[in-house]
């Protein structure tokens, strides 16, 4: 009877270094997300840099990064894309959003021109493609994201299931304490502040805006019709689904790292690297104005690089090569409307009519549908 103990103990032994077995030679591998979070921020050799990860090359003495590649660096060049704490899962259908509190946004590092993208891996090259997904900056505001307005102007946040408000608010802020009333399902904000919020002090991602960073304010939500006070930190620099595409181009670097192309119409703003990892990019436009720092006001992040018309059809998508824009010149003119803190960027065309992106041809009054890209008309600026 002792036997069957000792048997079990060698079968697990067993499996153990098969799965070891394995993981060295590549053809299994572990979610990157862990590795991410606990490994170092920077360094200065790609010796020290962690399996699966994402880094930023910046070095303020040199544009050649050879050298750095071949040795230690003077300084901490490479700077870790980290990932921030995300309200989805592979089972939640919630528009992304990113929370990092505003003691640890300074980790995210800013790409500028001339910079490099690096990726390291010891079984994997992204040959199938690198995804991007770009978030909305809003700035610092309490934890929570996506609410919801009714037809009253009022903004609430909703439990599907009665347990929390998944998707809504992060838990690892004062916010977290509105999950005790999941079960009432919708939870109302009404005031910060002393403020009533209502469409000018929320963010077309349903964050609260205007806020001071790290100031405390009093929050008045409500339980059906009774109101119950809080104390909440304006301490979350919150980011929300903004557009997302694919990228096809790297290099090898003779080296342990190879370089992710950086396409040459990406826009200023925030890119979430193949679900591992943020970092910041500046272009030519703002890299002599940024001031720098994990948040910039006077900096526009959100300026969309995928376009759609009035109607949802794409229109323009460099990282596929669609450009309707070029077509539409004739009877059309385009339109930047701002209201409030939202923009509106779309293609009026006077002649109604569209082309077909695989024909190029058009018909009065009629319109594709495009289901292929998520429709995102207002972009807002925090």
């Amino acid at each position: 009877m002792k036997k069957k103990p000792l048997i079990i103990i060698l079968l697990a032994a067993g499996v153990l270094v098969f799965v070891f077995m394995l993981y060295n030679a590549g053809i299994i591998t572990f979610d990157t997300y862990s590795a991410n979070n606990q490994t170092a921020t920077e360094a200065a050799s790609v010796d020290a840099l962690t399996n699966g990860c994402y880094y930023v090359w910046h070095n303020e003495k040199s544009n050649d990064i050879t050298k750095d590649l071949n040795g230690t660096a003077d300084t901490n060049v490479f700077k870790l894309c980290p990932a921030g704490d995300v309200n989805w899962d592979d089972d939640t259908f919630v528009t992304h959003t990113l929370w990092f509190s505003s003691s640890n946004d300074s980790s995210i590092p800013t790409l500028y021109p001339g910079d490099k993208l690096l990726y390291i891996s010891a079984n994997k090259v992204p040959y199938e493609g690198i995804s991007w997904e770009r978030f909305s900056d809003y700035g610092y505001t309490i934890g929570v994201a996506n609410m919801e307005g009714d037809s009253s102007g009022h903004y609430r946040i909703l439990s599907s299931d009665g347990e929390d408000f998944h998707g809504y608010i992060y838990e690892k802020s004062d916010a977290n304490e509105l999950n005790r009333y999941a079960a009432v399902t919708n939870l109302f904000l009404d005031k910060v502040g002393g403020v009533a919020i209502r469409d000018n002090s929320i963010s077309a991602g349903g964050t609260v805006i205007n806020l001071d960073k790290d100031k405390e304010y009093v929050c008045e939500w409500y339980t059906g019709t009774y109101y119950q006070d809080f104390k909440m930190k304006a301490n979350i620099h919150t980011f929300t689904h903004l557009e997302e595409f694919t990228t096809y181009d790297y290099e090898f670097l003779h080296s342990n790292v190879i370089e992710i192309t950086i396409p040459n119409w990406l826009k200023t703003g925030y890119y979430y690297i193949d679900s591992v990892g943020l970092f910041r990019y500046v272009s030519e436009d703002y890299a002599s104005s940024y001031n720098g720092k994990a948040y910039d006001s006077n900096v526009y992040w959100n300026d969309p690089i995928i376009l759609y018309d009035e109607y949802g059809n794409l229109i323009y998508d460099p990282s596929t090569g669609v450009d309707k824009t070029k077509e539409q010149t004739s009877g059309s003119s385009s339109e930047r409307v701002e209201s409030g803190d939202s923009t509106e960027i779309y293609l009026k065309n006077d002649t109604d009519v569209v082309l077909d992106e695989d024909t190029g041809d058009g018909g009065a009054g009629e319109y594709e549908e495009n289901t292929d890209v998520e429709y995102s008309d207002f972009i807002s600026e925090p």
